[in-house]
């Protein structure tokens, strides 16, 4: 018997046109992230395949959509799961509801920490015919040959351009960072930490860049090798604090890192923006809430994956061949947790 709206919103707790509006018509506003992801997980598990010919009749579309019923898998490149990172997940729904509407499913995610650990999907059988796959984050070159020996069809999104020949779409996080610097600089900062990864990452590169260009050091001691996670921040900023090393201002690579920033100044009898300001990069939804409202990078996360999932399916459909690299730009939204220094 085939899986209906009715199955789907029994599995995951919620009403059917709750799951109509989600998965049928891509609104994101009808439940929360932590529903969605409820929802999305009983699609997977019970292999849901659209009806897409109904859904053209409904939105009254007079170019038919084609339901190929293939699937795709996901590939969370630096970290161990979408729950690690809001940002991943925002990225991977918005690219799984395109996907659905033109007639594709995501069936499995797992990260490259799975693949390290042999818990690889297709050493098992269950991705026998599954041939396509989106990658997102920087992944190394170890990942990307074993990913390439099991799919035919890549594409990688995030915020680092990869020398790999195959499909990207990028919102470049060495502009977002050079964003930050600049910013910084325009309201007088001039000792800026940057706090996040450093190898092989191009926000970290615009970071050094900007603040070389401005005449402003960018030692060692400015830089916190951090992972994109509140402990992260928290753990970094605090050590810092603690060496009685002089800045003004914090770049957090990512928004969430900027959480454990915020906790790590309050418990130094620090505030922000007073003492020290915090600009990250994102613009997560989550974040908004700190207090002070956190000053960020916005990344078009919808378009990304949007475009992600048009890209892949276009070349699954035969419609390209050679690598495509599509930019999309980023801005700066500011807030309240960067003012002039004290000094």
């Amino acid at each position: 018997m085939a899986v209906n709206i009715k199955d789907i919103a029994k599995l995951a707790g919620v009403s059917p046109s709750t799951v109509s509006r989600i998965v049928n018509g891509g609104d994101t506003t009808a439940a929360s992230l932590e529903t969605q992801a409820k929802i999305w997980d009983a699609v997977r598990k019970t292999n849901y395949v659209p009806n897409i010919n109904a859904q053209n009749l409904k939105s009254e579309k007079n170019t038919p959509i084609k339901s190929t019923g293939k699937n795709i898998n996901c590939v969370y490149a630096r970290t161990s799961g979408p729950e690690i990172d809001p940002f991943f997940t925002a990225l991977m729904h918005a690219a799984e509801i395109k996907a659905f509407s033109m007639g594709y499913s995501l069936r499995f995610y797992y990260s490259a920490i799975d693949i390290k650990g042999g818990q690889f999907p297709h050493s098992d059988g269950s991705c026998e015919n599954i041939s396509s796959v989106m990658v997102l984050g920087r992944v190394d070159k170890g990942d990307m040959a074993m990913l390439q020996s099991f799919y035919k069809n890549i594409i990688c999104a995030g915020l680092n351009e990869m020398k790999y020949d195959v499909d990207q779409v990028i919102s470049s996080g060495y502009d977002a960072a050079a964003k930050c610097v600049q910013y910084l600089h325009e309201l007088g900062h001039e000792r800026i930490c940057y706090l996040g990864e450093t190898e092989n990452e191009q926000r970290y590169s615009g970071y050094v860049d900007t603040m070389k260009s401005l005449g402003f050091s960018c030692a060692d001691e400015l830089s916190v090798e951090a992972p994109f996670t509140p402990t992260g921040g928290y753990d970094g900023i605090r050590n810092l604090l603690k060496r009685g090393t002089s800045f003004t201002a914090v770049i957090c690579a990512n928004d969430i890192s900027a959480v454990g920033v915020y906790r790590a100044i309050k418990e130094a009898g620090l505030k922000v923006p007073r003492d020290i300001s915090v600009i990250g990069i994102n613009d997560m939804e989550t974040v908004r809430y700190l207090d002070p409202m956190l000053t960020t990078v916005k990344i078009p996360l919808e378009e990304m994956g949007e475009t992600v999932a048009k890209i892949l399916i276009d070349r699954i459909e035969g419609g390209h061949s050679l690598p495509l690299k599509i930019f999309l730009p980023n801005s700066l939204i500011s807030r309240d947790s960067c003012a002039e220094p004290r000094n």
